[in-house]
């Protein structure tokens, strides 16, 4: 070992493992799938479109013949369980908070192969239970028509509570039950008045107290009535600011503030269904979900903010992107995020009715 130093020996042996770890994960991002049919639960339309695009297109590059899944994650659940005792009609699948929670309790999920998803080294997330892993981060807060609200000269909420001044009355929408913004809209409003996840129902009222125009189910539609004018903000998410404002519309977006907090962040999930024969497909499929480009790429159209770590800091200088979204690490470390394991989803929707209702 003449002219070697015990520092150089070292370093050898480090980037020798190094080497060994690329080379195995690119053996891994390379392995070939012929045959095998994929199949994966995903929202429908543009949503699905972005991930054979930026997703789903690469894995085919690698023999893998895909088949999509449309419909919220709730259906495409309501699907596995029909299916139980029978072949799965799905191998993996877009899982939002309650469903991860759901299908976890009651052994829906298989363990996610760490070893064949590299790219989770990439993220600033977990395997959540050793079942799930975050792919994307949705960004909720008050979405709202900018040039309406100078036209109008509304002062610019910085709380989700600050919606119940009477200036917004009847322009405003809340999203209902059967929305994902709900939730978290309604956590905030509960938060803010001596409730919580589990007793959301101060939220109720005080989200009854904003006397919105409608309660909106649909994005689509929500969509349509802030293009037209009729509803000026919402309890919305930074994705629905930056595809509006891509479409020529002059959009703004407050990450609202709690206590110490500023803005609330909801995560969704990859998760592959139990039974699958096609586990290992499966998991390329997540890795490439969690690789750099297609956190980028994807993120782009769609207003989600990635979990790759490398992928926010090339959207921090996206001048579009960094104005809807927080990216930074400082920023996200003080966001608020909902405990789901306090929810009793069945109690409160039926809440919710009876004080909308009522």
């Amino acid at each position: 070992m003449s002219g070697l130093t015990r520092r150089s020996f070292t370093t050898a042996l480090a980037s020798s493992g190094l080497m060994l770890g690329a080379r195995r994960a690119s053996a891994q991002d390379q392995k070939r799938f012929d045959n095998v049919t994929l199949r994966v639960g995903v929202f429908g339309g543009g949503w699905k479109d972005a991930i054979q695009s930026f997703v789903g297109s690469k894995l085919e590059a690698r023999g893998v013949k895909i088949e999509y899944v449309p419909g919220n994650p709730a259906d495409n659940f309501a699907k596995i369980v029909a299916a139980r005792g029978a072949a799965v009609p799905i191998d993996v699948m877009e899982i939002s908070p309650a469903e991860r929670i759901a299908m976890t309790r009651n052994g829906f999920l298989e363990d996610l192969p760490e070893a064949h998803i590299p790219n989770l080294k990439k993220t600033s997330v977990s395997i959540t239970e050793g079942k799930a892993v975050a792919y994307h981060m949705v960004q909720n807060g008050i979405v709202y028509r900018a040039d309406r609200f100078e036209a109008d000269k509304l002062p610019l909420p910085k709380t989700l509570m600050d919606l119940q001044n009477s200036v917004y009355a009847n322009k405003l929408a809340f999203p209902d039950v059967v929305n994902p913004q709900h939730w978290p809209a309604v956590t905030l409003l509960a938060l803010a008045n001596g409730g919580s996840e589990s007793n959301p129902e101060p939220g109720f009222a005080a989200a009854k107290k904003m006397r919105p125009l409608y309660y909106y189910s649909a994005a689509v539609e929500l969509a349509q009535k802030m293009s037209l004018g009729d509803i000026v903000a919402a309890p919305w998410h930074a994705g629905m600011a930056l595809r509006l404002a891509n479409a020529g519309q002059k959009m703004g977006m407050i990450h609202p503030t709690l206590g110490d907090k500023r803005g609330e962040i909801e995560f969704n999930y990859l998760g592959i269904v139990k039974g699958t024969k096609n586990a290992e497909a499966a998991a390329a499929f997540i890795n490439q979900f969690l690789d750099t480009e297609s956190q980028v790429n994807f993120a782009k159209p769609m207003g989600v903010a990635p979990v790759n770590i490398e992928a926010r800091r090339q959207l921090a200088s996206d001048p579009v992107i960094s104005k809807f979204m927080l990216l930074s690490e400082e920023d996200l470390a003080k966001t608020y995020t909902m405990d789901w394991n306090k929810v009793n989803v069945e109690k409160w929707r039926a809440s919710w009715l009876r004080t909308i209702n009522g």
